[in-house]
């Protein structure tokens, strides 16, 4: 089922609420949860209204003030939309995040994992497993996001959208131990005495059958997600 949404309707994104020690995961990973990382990063709203007109949202209903969007990143943010075909008369949501303001190791990168609204449909009752395919299918260049530090090797952030824009990765069961050493290769440089600053700050698994329901309360969706 979807549901034809005005642009004036405010839609919070699906957020994981329930915490596990990392050890614990597998019993999620056994009945076919899907793991990717969890940027240190503020949550983005994506909101491509008609004529491409782009807005930037947080998960509190409230435009994103303290970051002043590039018109690079914005002119690549409409390519991404025509390369999705994404209706320049509707509006379309993608839930994704903002690294830039939580961590001085990256700047003005967006990482999307999920549509919410497509043509002016907010897309209840599909699966996450559908919503994260119909993007991801869509993208003409499947490259890998690769992030570069100096204090060690560049690492698969993600799938390469465009130089701002990256596509969160989908991992097994059997990658779970090598995500977990990416996240520490990742942070070391940015730990002192045991206290972490981190550039990712784990991982997120979700249930790729995990139906979407609404979105109008801000606790919502937290079924099939858990990080």
């Amino acid at each position: 089922m979807t549901l034809t949404v005005p642009t004036t309707q405010y839609i919070f994104p699906p957020r994981a609420e329930n915490c596990i020690p990392k050890d614990q995961a597998e019993i999620y990973l056994d009945i076919g949860w899907i793991p990717q990382f969890k940027y240190n990063d503020t949550r983005c709203l994506i909101k491509i209204l008609p004529g491409y007109n782009i807005e930037l949202w947080n998960r509190h209903g409230e435009r994103i003030r303290n970051y002043t969007c590039p018109e690079w990143i914005l002119e690549q943010i409409k390519n991404f939309a025509e390369t999705l075909h994404l209706s320049p008369n509707e509006w379309h949501l993608l839930d994704g995040g903002l690294l830039d303001q939580k961590h001085r190791a990256i700047k003005d990168t967006i990482a999307i994992w999920d549509i919410l609204v497509e043509n002016s449909e907010h897309l209840l009752g599909t699966t996450y497993a559908h919503r994260y395919t119909s993007v991801h299918t869509r993208i003409s260049s499947l490259e890998t996001y690769w992030y570069t530090n100096p204090h060690h090797d560049p690492v698969d952030f993600g799938i390469k959208i465009s130089e701002n824009l990256l596509l969160a990765r989908n991992y097994t069961k059997e990658d779970y131990d090598h995500i977990w050493k990416t996240v520490e290769t990742v942070n070391a440089p940015y730990t002192v005495n045991g206290e972490i600053k981190p550039v990712l700050e784990g991982v997120v698994i979700k249930d790729p059958e995990g139906i979407l329901g609404m979105g109008y309360k801000q606790k919502n969706n937290t079924d099939w997600m858990a990080k």
